[in-house]
């Protein structure tokens, strides 16, 4: 069976394996579906393709991270790969999620593009990589939770190696990427005082505050956030509001209103001191309490731990006579929560971050190919180079 067929077939199997992700861990709310379903089938296919150990880590139930090592020698240097199980959601999808269809060159279905399709490229390339008998450590990781916030990769504790650097898969269209931005959601609180509408004056309107948050970030951040400035970046801080929520019918002055940004910042910022200067601006600024309810910090990858990886890319893209446009993201990745813990990463798979979560997603499979031999290319980079 030619490399490209047993692409699809492997990718369409995944396809087909429900792995929804729409809650954080903690939480207790009815699931749509976990990963372990596709646990299971990369763990089946780890152990197929000659891993020696294959073993998983229950981060919550029915939620695996699962890490396959193939050790030749410890003087050896070691690669990694590491991609997602998890999808989004199916609501709005215009096709059929769950049943992998091929036309005009690509392939269509849920997680097709994030990133299942780096999943299929990854698990053949291995088992390639392994069976060259290259003078190099290989380590698998396959992660629970990243698209409820990089979770599951918070638990990987990589056994001692001599470590090269981490792949991360994710839709880049094969492009190496060194660096992305740090994200952090906040939930800010306003509190009122409920009385009868038609007596506003008794009450206190918590959305009336909470629409005056909403001015002091467009007024006062937003143009702080317009004027920064990063070498790597070709865009500076953001920030978005995505949802209020607050009173409960239309004649009640309602006493309670909470709003949920997303702020993406430059990966060396310091986020903590952020959200803590932010609440202190917020509330001189408006002259009212501003509670701070849920808080998330994805965080940013940085590009100087990353070099050296790079450089073993570009020289396989060179290899494989490939165009290579090295770069950063505004997104997040489980490789900004991996590069915290000292590890180099690249993020680097098939597929256009365009397609990624839409009703009608897909990947090229031209670029399914590539990947495939492309991170073959860097193992053997790394194979002869080493470390350095």
């Amino acid at each position: 069976m030619d490399s490209q067929t047993e692409l699809i077939n492997l990718l369409s199997e995944m396809i087909r394996i429900d792995s929804r992700n729409s809650l954080p861990l903690d939480s207790t709310a009815p699931r749509e579906a976990t990963e372990q379903a596709m646990a299971d089938c990369v763990t089946r296919k780890l152990q197929d393709f000659g891993f020696d150990s294959v073993s998983s880590q229950e981060i919550a139930p029915g939620r695996p991270n699962v890490l396959g090592q193939k050790f030749r020698c410890p003087e050896y240097p070691c690669l990694a790969f590491e991609a997602h199980l998890d999808t989004v959601g199916t609501q709005g999808m215009s096709i059929d999620p769950f049943n992998p269809t091929i036309a005009e060159g690509k392939i269509y279905g849920r997680g097709s593009c994030d990133t299942k399709g780096s999943l299929a490229a990854m698990l053949l390339a291995a088992r390639e990589i392994i069976a060259a008998d290259l003078p190099l450590n290989l380590l698998f990781l396959a992660s629970s939770a990243e698209e409820t916030g990089c979770e599951g990769a918070l638990f990987w504790e990589l056994p001692p190696c001599n470590l090269a650097g981490i792949i991360v898969g994710e839709p880049t269209t094969n492009q190496p990427i060194y660096a992305h931005k740090t994200q952090i959601t906040l939930e800010f609180i306003c509190r009122g005082k409920a009385a009868h509408a038609s007596s506003p004056d008794a009450g206190d309107n918590a959305i009336n505050k909470a629409a005056r948050v909403v001015n002091f970030l467009e007024e006062k951040i937003w143009p702080e956030f317009q004027a920064t400035h990063h070498p790597d970046f070709n865009v500076g801080n953001t920030l978005s509001v995505g949802l209020i929520q607050g009173g409960c019918k239309g004649n009640v002055v309602p006493d309670f209103c909470s709003l949920t940004c997303d702020f993406r910042l430059f990966p060396e910022q310091d986020a903590a001191a952020f959200i803590r200067s932010l609440q202190q601006r917020l509330e001189q600024g408006l002259g009212f309490p501003v509670e701070l309810g849920y808080q998330w910090i994805n965080p940013g990858m940085v590009p100087d731990l990353n070099q050296t990886l790079l450089l073993h890319i570009q020289a396989a893209m060179q290899e494989l006579s490939l165009p290579c446009h090295p770069g950063t993201v505004p997104y997040c990745t489980d490789a900004g929560v991996l590069s915290q813990k000292g590890y180099p990463c690249i993020i680097l798979g098939p597929g256009d971050i365009l397609q990624a979560h839409t009703a009608c997603e897909f990947l090229a499979l031209d670029q399914l190919q590539e990947a495939y031999q492309l991170y073959q290319a860097v193992a053997r980079q790394i194979a002869r180079h080493g470390t350095t």
